[in-house]
């Protein structure tokens, strides 16, 4: 069965102004979407919350735990676990986990006066950008093996073919 797309529109110009008023709706394994359309109990979902400014914090796919009826005050919505994310809806909601346990969270650009020095010719940053083996790797007898080209198969048209009849057949 194919996912359902749920896409939930915010009113926060940006990630600082929607983390302070709605951070209590993201836990580490779950979320409210808030506003959001009920769907029965373990319905797969994939969903994004988006921003006024077009930023969309979280991206992630997950399962339908419930409804969730507005009370306190608190909008109501529809409860979901997450299953998948990637790394920058993850990084979005360990911010959220931190702020609502009451240590502040990371603001994700530095202020001038912490970043890192600029270096003075790009001969120091290709250093710097050179990986360097590690010290095992020196020791050893094992040669380090640079990737190079690789030759087309012989039979490619073939392979072509192939995956082309796959897409026409589905």
């Amino acid at each position: 069965m194919n996912p359902v797309v749920v896409h939930v529109v915010r009113p926060y110009s940006n990630e600082h102004d929607y983390l302070a008023a709605e951070a209590w709706t993201i836990d580490a394994r779950s979320m409210l979407l808030v506003d959001a359309e009920a769907l029965p109990a373990d319905t797969a979902v994939l969903f994004d919350v988006a921003l006024t400014d077009g930023q969309k914090p979280i991206r992630a796919e997950a399962r339908v735990i419930g409804p969730v009826a507005a009370s306190g005050g608190r909008p109501g919505g529809l409860r979901v676990r997450f299953k998948r994310f990637g790394a920058a809806t993850k990084a979005f909601i360990e911010r959220a986990v931190k702020l609502k346990s009451g240590v502040e969270p990371e603001r994700p650009s530095r202020p001038e006066a912490e970043r890192p020095e600029v270096r003075a010719s790009m001969t120091e940053l290709e250093t710097l950008a050179t990986p360097q083996p590690p010290a095992a790797a020196l020791d050893s007898r094992l040669r380090q093996r640079v990737p190079g080209p690789v030759a087309a198969p012989l039979n490619r048209e073939e392979l072509l073919a192939r995956l082309r009849q796959r897409r026409q057949t589905g």
